[in-house]
């Protein structure tokens, strides 16, 4: 139970400057639709990249781990290439969406 408070305790503190920074009251609507997609752009590159960091993370949990078994360093190599594979994804939309924008 003092672990999950602290940890828990741990999270707000972390969280703070995320949630003092968002006070701002001004609202930015976009205008035109290259300003909607852009934003739409930009926050799947945020989160298909906080999804592949964690693939990243699982990966080598489970490679270290595996303890010699080669089904569980299979399975963490497997996930290592996902998410490269979505982090190189995540790149190309991002460069796509900006080629398309400076036409």
């Amino acid at each position: 139970m003092k672990k999950f408070i602290s940890g828990l305790i741990g999270l707000v503190i972390l969280s703070l400057p995320v949630v003092t920074l968002a006070q701002n009251n001004a609202v930015n609507i976009p205008t035109t639709l290259q300003d909607a997609v852009g934003r739409i752009v930009g926050a799947l590159f945020l989160v298909l990249v906080a999804i592949s960091t964690i693939f990243i993370i699982f990966a080598a949990y489970t490679f270290v781990t595996s303890g010699g078994e080669p089904a569980k360093a299979e399975t963490a190599r497997a996930a290592l290439i996902y998410a490269i594979i979505g982090i190189v994804v995540a790149f190309l939309a991002l460069g796509l969406y900006n080629v398309l924008k400076a036409l």
